[in-house]
């Protein structure tokens, strides 16, 4: 008797441990929860469509709309077994996913389901929120702009300035660098307006008095400033070089460099790595806040990082050898074509402007010479002979002979450089001038962030929806994706951490028989661990074999 054998291939990869992550952390009931089905909505809801194409996204590295529902019929068992509910052939349709982001849209649905989902990852993974950083980026598309839509032309921190963005402004939690909320802006709207409202959503979302909000100088603005301290936060930000604080930067850095504080300069460490010098003073704030005027002191700490100035030095040597050569230009040997001077004033007025123009005035001292040659031609037309009258002709040329740098003046701009002023309303006790230096410099969580979504595998960018119901749908969506891997990130380090406490140690014995190494035993964790990574314990073991 013949048998008929039917075999299903489904490759199923990464799915089945992306859809067990996003399970655990309840994903689907809290988008559930807060995008409610419409009542005549049939087949999966609101969030296991979002948790699958989630899925998807993490999987594909692709968050275009039309691939997902071939990626989910060729997953049918998969997707079935895991959600426990039967995959109907048009849940991954285009026309749903448009719903689904026209859903995420919803501002007042967003916000809440931001928090809700905070408070999970906190009570399932208990994420530590030391501080919070708050910034802006922006991302594009080949879209046409309209007036008081999302696409438009502006400051491009993409470095396309030619193509309509949108903004994104963003508060993260730092040590993690996981994502807390995001708002969506036009993307010709100026950044500062927008540090407050995410302040505001943060501190809700967080429910905590306390935190250190920190940000560029566009979080300077004195109402944000104000309202922080008002609330019994804390902020720390740097102060934009424009209005009144560029002449004050000038007079504080003026007496780092001569004045008292020199004398009682703060150098600034990362272990053994010496990031810098700095001093810091007090001074008191007053803005009105909700119709109240708030009073407050806040440090103003005026820093000097040791490899912005390396850098800004070494951007001087250069600028200066370029103009070295083009100050000796000016004066090129005799020939068709080159053009001489023959006045000094003219060669002084050429030099003068130059040096301003590369701003070297005051950097290089110009010495040059006059020189004149003698020449005899015969009067008039015809042939030279014994009999022919002469005449003597002078010709006066002005000669560059020497660019000389001025040590003393170059030495002086470069103290100069590298200086930059910060302020926070924390006192001393709370963070040091130290502290306040390195908690700055994390940063670079949100920045990793905000490469993540536009780069691979997330790639916002370039955007492949229009509307602009759509493109918000569509970053509300990705940035639950950058929460996943975000928190992927964090328990992969806290695994690393905990194999570091298990005390895994080589010992060195010195016998009758010479000197031999042996290793404690393998702890289970550690086994495991390798296991996942399809290493052996040979990259242990080896430590120890023929060891002397």
């Amino acid at each position: 008797m013949d048998v008929t054998l039917e075999l299903t291939h489904e490759r199923i990869d990464d799915v089945p441990l992306l859809l067990g992550f996003l399970i655990k952390l309840q994903l689907p009931e809290i988008l559930d929860r807060h995008l409610p089905p419409h009542p005549l909505h049939q087949g999966l809801s609101n969030g296991w469509l979002i948790t699958a194409w989630i899925a998807y996204i993490l999987s594909r590295a692709d968050h275009r709309k039309s691939p997902v529902q071939a990626w989910a019929d060729g997953l049918r068992h998969t997707l079935e077994a895991t959600i426990g509910q039967p995959i109907r052939p048009v849940e991954f349709s285009d026309d749903r996913l448009t719903l689904v982001l026209k859903r995420l849209a919803d501002p007042a649905a967003w916000e809440g389901l931001e928090a809700d989902l905070w408070r999970t990852h906190c009570d399932v993974y208990a994420l530590p929120a030391e501080r919070v950083r708050l910034d802006a980026t922006t991302s594009c598309g080949y879209h046409t702009v309209a007036d008081g839509g999302l696409m438009q032309l502006g400051h491009s921190k993409d470095h396309r300035p030619d193509l309509a963005q949108f903004k994104l402004m963003a508060a993260v939690a730092e040590p993690t660098g996981l994502f807390l909320a995001g708002d969506v802006h036009p993307g010709n709207a100026a950044d500062d307006p927008l540090y407050l409202p995410l302040y505001r959503r943060a501190r809700t979302l967080l429910g905590r008095t306390g935190l250190l909000y920190a940000g560029d100088c566009k979080m300077a603005a004195l109402e944000t400033r104000a309202e922080i301290a008002a609330n019994g936060d804390f902020y720390l930000t740097r102060l934009p070089m424009t209005g009144a604080v560029s002449a004050q930067f000038a007079a504080w850095v003026e007496a780092a460099v001569v004045g008292d504080p020199a004398a009682a300069l703060i150098a600034i460490r990362r272990g053994e790595e010496l990031l810098g010098h700095g001093y810091e003073f007090e001074r008191t704030q007053s803005a009105v806040v909700d119709g109240d005027e708030r009073t407050w002191t806040e440090r103003v700490q005026v820093l000097r990082s040791e490899a912005a100035a390396r850098s800004q030095a070494a951007a001087l040597d250069r600028r200066l050898k370029q103009t070295e050569a083009a100050v000796r230009d000016l004066t090129p040997p005799v020939g068709p074509g080159r053009t001489q001077f023959t006045s000094g004033w003219e060669l002084d007025l050429a030099v003068a402007a130059l040096l301003r123009e590369q701003g070297a005035t005051g950097l290089l001292t110009v010495a040059w010479e006059r020189q004149e040659a003698v020449r005899e031609h015969y009067v008039g037309p015809g042939r030279g002979g014994p009999n022919r009258r002469k005449a003597t002709e002078r010709v006066v040329r002005y000669q560059i002979t020497a660019v000389r740098r001025d040590g003393a003046a170059i030495a002086g701009l470069v103290a100069r450089m590298g200086w930059r002023v910060q302020v926070t309303n924390a006192s001393a006790s709370q963070l040091s001038l130290g502290d306040c230096v390195l908690g700055y410099r994390a940063g670079t969580c949100v920045e990793r962030a905000f490469h993540q979504l536009k780069d691979q595998p997330l790639g916002i960018r370039p955007l492949f929806v229009h509307r602009d119901d759509q493109v918000r749908g569509l970053t509300h969506l990705l940035s639950l994706a950058l929460r996943v891997l975000t928190l992927f990130e964090v328990l992969v380090r806290r695994v690393l951490e905990a194999i570091a406490r298990t005390g895994v140690t080589l010992i060195r014995v010195v016998s009758e028989e010479g000197p031999r190494w042996h290793l404690t035993a393998l702890p289970v964790l550690v086994k495991r661990v390798l296991g996942y990574l399809g290493l052996s314990g040979t990259v242990y073991t080896r430590l120890v074999i023929n060891s002397s």
